[in-house]
């Protein structure tokens, strides 16, 4: 390739540059001319025709369509070719627009690039390239920028100033024509009316209308020139109003169920378009109720379908499933003008609520349009968890006073938590669990208690029973029985009713065999006197009739007797523990009275009964012989039953002095070991004279048993122990006078001096 070749296309890239140029600007100049020479004319037409929503519409994307097209193919197709973002033209294409305007040039132009690409052996390289430059001298005579002319612009520009200048005077002399013209254009599917000699003014403040409804259209027309018949003209066709006033027309739309478009006319001229826009109107076509109860009632959940009024039990949580149409949302508005909105699921509106008092609800909906309205009101009864009841038997043991048996019964509305047996000593509460089945409403329950299992066995104890429900909403709820008391006697009181018992039982042992003595002397006579002819039947059966009611009396006198000797051994055995010894003597003398009445004894005493009714002489004075020798064994079972219970009772009191003794001497070795830490000598004097009072009256109590067993036929051989008893309130009164002082070493061993003196008493 030459250097002249080189030049050559770079005057041709030069001339396709300006040439592009020429192009983009020519371009330019012509799409700005067409453009607002077609808006002008658009403007003008739609400022007097008032073009119709289609036509404008079509109009408007015409126009931009237009304008775009004319842009790319004038503008900026140029541009991206000068860019070289799109391809250009090529050398040969470029010749020939070179030769259009230059005739001298012929092919001479086109030869030289054509020979440049030739690609063929018949021919040197060196003779194509001489031939190149020989044609290229020929050519340097011409420059091919002036082929492109920018002054041919000017004519195309002429224009342009033309159509800016008309367009700038019709702005000026009138605006509107551009600013309402485009406003209509751009909203090309609003319905812009060419303005009448009145208006047409809709007095309707809102165009909606639930579906269904109907609906009174109102407009008034006011202007110059007021017609005096107005229709309104509805999907195309035209319905005369009704004149209701001057200038004010109506006309009602019955059960509207589509939505309305309409606009009045008085057929010359018409208003714009109006849409009566329909309201859907809601409304629930089902709704379910779930009730969920709380746990603890056992009690299932329940699914009721379109039910609103309930009955439930307190804490219950309810839950409403609504189903309708054209709902958007649904709340519920409690009693208490509390409201509970509903979330929804799917085509679902769901609320819940937990109720723990009665109370009425309203059900609201609503959609995005529409007011909320009622479209349901019910009300829920909420049954309160009532408290459980609980009733209480007790029954005291006969053998052990201190144990105690209780039967009760508990019921309640679902069941239960706990029972419970509480006892209170000295404000002091302890409590005992008791099985229960806890979802059993109503049952019965069995219980005993020992008052003798308690460690401190003295005081009043007082009990009772409770029962708590499983009510864990109401965090339970708890009933008790009526309270109990039990009272442990002390020392004096036990002592003073083992005496009041026993002379009680004394003498009623004395009263029976004084009564088996009447009844063997009136035998005897009753035996004399059978033998007395002068004395009638009758008289006889009298005297056999009085001797049935004293053995009558001397049964039950007998069974007063069992019945008070077993009570106070009940007794002494329950708060005064008894030895083994003892209980044994017991045993025996209870025997020994269940023996007195014999078998044959009560045999006779049947047999005489019958003589009261039958009198039979012969007969009486067998049963007569036969009683009597039984009643003297009786007095002497009697006089030997009695024997025995003194001397029980000589050993008891014995006994129990003998425990009292070594109780004090244990609280003296007590007292003792306190005297080495204490400092409160005053407590420890009260202690001690609290035991020397204690010992005075276990002399007494031995001065009793001495009385009781010298009253037996044969006494017990046993010491007063007046010395002793002496030594040992001179050894109290000792460490009184040394704690006084406040003497520690003396009181110490004046106390153990005590101890060791009531030991060896005892």
């Amino acid at each position: 390739m030459t250097n002249n070749f080189n030049i050559l296309v770079e005057k041709l890239n030069s001339f396709k540059a300006k040439y592009y140029t020429y192009q983009l600007l020519r371009g330019l100049i012509v799409s700005l001319f067409f453009i607002l020479t077609v808006y002008t004319a658009v403007s003008i037409t739609e400022y007097f025709v008032y073009l119709s929503p289609l036509v404008r519409k079509t109009v408007f994307f015409g126009f931009l369509i237009f304008s775009i097209l004319l842009l790319i193919q004038f503008l900026f197709i140029p541009l991206l070719k000068i860019l070289n973002i799109i391809s250009a033209m090529d050398l040969k294409s470029v010749t020939r627009i070179i030769q259009q305007h230059f005739s001298g040039i012929d092919d001479k132009l086109l030869n030289i690039i054509e020979l440049h690409y030739l690609q063929t052996g018949q021919y040197s390289n060196e003779l194509v390239l001489a031939s190149i430059d020989q044609k290229i001298d020929q050519l340097k005579i011409f420059d091919f920028n002036e082929a492109v002319q920018f002054k041919n612009i000017r004519y195309v520009f002429v224009y342009l100033i033309v159509s800016i200048l008309i367009s700038t005077g019709i702005f000026v002399a009138n605006k509107d024509v551009f600013l309402e013209s485009t406003n209509r254009l751009v909203h090309f599917n609003t319905t812009f009316l060419k303005p009448a000699p009145f208006n047409f003014i809709i007095e309707n403040t809102s165009l909606q209308v639930k579906k269904g409804d109907s609906f009174t259209v109102k407009v008034k027309v006011e202007g110059d020139e007021i017609p005096e018949i107005v229709y309104i003209n509805i999907e195309g066709n035209n319905y005369l109003m009704k004149s209701v006033a001057a200038g004010n027309f109506e006309y009602e739309l019955v059960s509207v169920i589509n939505p309305v478009r309409f606009y009045f006319t008085d057929l010359k001229f018409g208003s714009e378009q109006f849409s009566l826009q329909l309201l859907p109107k809601p409304g629930i076509t089902q709704f379910k109720t779930t009730v969920y109860p709380p746990a603890y009632t056992g009690m299932q959940n329940q699914v009721i379908d379109n039910l609103g009024d309930l009955q439930v039990p307190d804490g219950t949580r309810v839950e409403w499933s609504f189903n309708g149409i054209d709902i958007d949302s649904v709340f519920i508005v409690m009693q208490d003008s509390s409201r509970l909105n509903a979330r929804k699921e799917g085509d679902t509106f769901v609320v819940n609520s937990t109720f723990y008092k009665s109370a009425g609800y309203n059900v609201f909906i609503q959609n995005s349009i529409t007011q909320p309205e009622l479209a349901l009101s019910y009300a829920i009864e909420v049954v309160p968890d009532l408290f459980p009841e609980i009733e209480v038997t007790e029954v005291k043991d006969s053998l052990q006073l201190t144990r105690f048996f209780f039967k009760g019964t508990v019921s309640d509305d679902y069941g239960f938590s706990n029972l419970k047996f509480h006892f209170n000593i000295e404000n002091s509460d302890s409590a005992i669990s008791i099985p229960i089945v806890p979802l059993l409403t109503d049952q019965e329950f069995y219980f005993s208690f020992d008052f003798n299992d308690l460690e401190k066995k003295e005081g009043t104890v007082s009990y009772y029973f409770s029962v708590t429900d499983n009510d864990v909403v109401n965090n339970y709820k708890t009933t008790t029985s009526d309270n109990f008391t039990f009272q442990f006697p002390n020392r004096d009181e036990i002592l003073k009713n083992d005496k009041e018992q026993f002379d009680a039982l004394e003498a009623n042992l004395e009263k029976s065999r004084k009564l088996s003595q009447e009844i063997q002397k009136d035998l005897n006579n009753l035996q004399m006197k059978n033998m007395d002819s002068n004395l009638s039947e009758w008289e006889k059966s009298q005297m056999v009739s009085d001797i049935i009611s004293k053995q009558n009396k001397l049964e039950q006198l007998y069974n007063q007797i069992k019945q008070d000797n077993e009570n106070l051994n009940n007794y002494l055995n329950s708060f005064n523990n008894q030895s083994a010894e003892i209980q044994e003597k017991q045993k025996q003398i209870e025997e020994l009275l269940e023996e007195v009445f014999t078998d044959e004894l009560k045999k006779l005493m049947e047999e005489f009964n019958k003589l009261a009714d039958e009198f039979n002489s012969q007969k009486m004075n067998q049963l007569t012989e036969d009683m009597n020798l039984t009643f003297e064994d009786l007095e002497k079972q009697l006089e030997r039953n009695l024997e025995m219970l003194k001397k029980m009772k000589v050993e008891q009191k014995l006994q129990d002095i003998i425990d009292q003794v070594n109780q004090i001497a244990k609280e003296e070795e007590g007292l003792e070991k306190q005297v080495e830490e204490s400092k409160n000598f005053e407590q420890l004097q009260e202690e001690v004279t609290k035991h020397q009072e204690e010992t005075k009256d276990l002399q007494k109590n031995l001065e009793d048993a001495l009385k009781l067993n010298e009253e037996l036929k044969k006494p017990m051989n046993f010491d007063e122990f007046k010395e002793e008893f002496k030594d040992v309130n001179n050894s109290f009164e000792e460490s009184k006078n040394e704690l006084n002082k406040k003497n520690r070493k003396k009181s110490g061993e004046s106390i153990k001096n005590s101890k060791e003196k009531l030991q060896n008493l005892a």
